[in-house]
């Protein structure tokens, strides 16, 4: 009995994952609700947002400084011996405007050049966050349909192998074998059962790494259809990839704007020991009404010159301390050259390998199928014992965890290829969506 409910649950299953996947949402889906709900790639937005504003707060010092003042107040005197202060109220109100604009200030205009790229840096920077996004949203997608497939195959297993412990304890009940064979059979069916347990667990943790990123439950996915085609990297040129990445990968784009911005707070730092020039200019009002009543205006322009003398030896500091910024800089910027060359070369020669493998594997599949199918005919005429069987069962469905593994790996690693190379966009994951389908074929075994 415990044997059928098994046989009964695997088949129902298998007949889940063959049918239809209604309302199944699909890779661009899945991109589209991740860009408007991913946390990570909202702070990043944010992040990239905020760094924006630094080119206008540099800009904001170099243009005119204004700023006003009024006063106004009332005194009363009672007795007093000065004509210049008599007895009685005196009112005073008045007003002030100042405007200081710098002429040269090599502090300022540095730091203008500072912002400048570190805003450059900022757009690259979240350029590769919107690749990242691209690469992550197919990850986990592709490891939520590999668990799917890995609970499909382990389902499909735990059928056969309860299939093989049935045929096997007829054979034992009519003295056709060994009990051993029901032992072995027995065993092999409840690691299935553990097996199952922990693919079942698997696919609610690779979902739930989704609905993180989309915020969004997503019950059907669209699966990869087995037409889908194998690509090789064009140009078929490893150089050409790797001049490729050194040119428009945003990580080193990043890197190089560092330096730039690092250079640039070299000369500001630099810049406390150069003297600064503004113009200002002033309007003052003062209006006394009193005893003795008057009113003034007061206009004035000038040019003021101010020249650091000694500061403790903090300008001296901080460029030691910029100085040290810019080394650090420039050996960051050939460690992300380096490591851009070997991510392109590691992922061109990862995709050639992926599409070999996944060849190969298609191969062992189909040899799997008929290895199986040989197996059991032996053991129909007593040539195979039920352990054969059951290592050839075992191997199948290896194969087929293997071989559809191998395929999501490929896709993974051109996207790999292109985010190293520096060319991945949002196009590439619509290609990628015309390779799936909607519907998810049946598991099947050769019988």
């Amino acid at each position: 009995m415990k044997t059928r409910h098994f046989l009964n649950s695997a088949l129902a299953a298998s007949l889940i994952f063959a049918a239809p996947q209604a309302g199944a949402d699909d890779l661009q889906t899945i991109y589209q609700l991740a860009l408007t709900n991913d946390p990570l790639f909202q702070a990043a937005r944010s992040d990239f947002l905020a760094n924006k504003e630094l080119k206008s707060q540099a800009w904001a010092v170099l243009l005119p400084q204004i700023s006003g003042s009024y006063l106004k107040s009332e005194t009363e005197v009672n007795t007093s011996n000065n004509v210049m202060n008599p007895v009685g109220t005196t009112e005073v109100s008045g007003y002030s405007l100042s405007l200081t604009q710098t002429i040269y200030n090599q502090a300022q205009f540095s730091g203008l050049s500072q912002a400048n790229a570190t805003v450059a840096r900022a757009v690259a920077d979240f350029h590769f966050q919107e690749q990242n996004l691209i690469l992550r949203v197919a990850k986990n997608y592709f490891d939520v349909l590999g668990a799917e497939d890995n609970l499909a195959f382990s389902q499909a297993e735990k059928k056969s192998i309860a299939h093989q412990l049935e045929q096997t304890t007829q054979r034992f009940n009519v003295g056709l074998t060994a009990i051993t064979d029901v032992h072995e059979a027995q065993a092999r069916y409840d690691q299935s059962v553990a097996r199952d347990i922990a693919a079942e667990n698997q696919l609610a943790i690779s979902r739930e790494i989704l609905r993180e990123m989309t915020g969004k439950e997503h019950g059907n996915l669209a699966v990869l259809q087995e037409s889908s085609p194998l690509i090789a990297p064009q140009p078929a040129d490893i150089t050409q990839w790797v001049n490729t990445g050194l040119d428009n990968n945003y990580q080193l784009a990043a890197a190089r704007k560092n330096l730039e911005a690092s250079s640039a707070g070299v000369m500001k730092a630099r810049a406390g020991h150069l003297p600064s020039l503004n113009l200002v200019a002033g309007m003052n009002n003062t209006t006394r009404e009193g005893p003795i009543a008057y009113e003034t205006d007061d206009t004035q322009i000038s040019l003021q010159l101010s020249v650091p003398i000694f500061n403790g030896g903090l300008v001296s500091s901080r460029s030691t301390e910029a100085a040290h910024r810019h080394d650090q800089a420039k050996q960051l910027l050939e460690q992300q050259r380096r490591a851009t060359e070997r991510q392109v070369r590691n992922a061109y020669l990862s995709v050639l390998a992926k599409i070999s493998q996944v060849k190969a594997l298609k191969q062992a599949l189909a040899s799997s199928q008929t290895a199986l199918k040989a197996t059991r005919a032996g053991f129909k005429v007593g040539t195979r014992t039920t352990v054969d069987v059951l290592d050839s069962q075992r191997d199948l469905y290896r194969a087929k965890r293997d071989y559809a593994l191998a395929r999501y790996e490929y896709i993974m690693e051109t996207l790999r290829l292109k985010q190293a190379a520096g060319t991945l966009t949002p196009e590439d994951l619509q290609h990628i969506n015309a390779w799936l389908s909607m519907t998810r074929p049946a598991v099947s075994e050769t019988p």
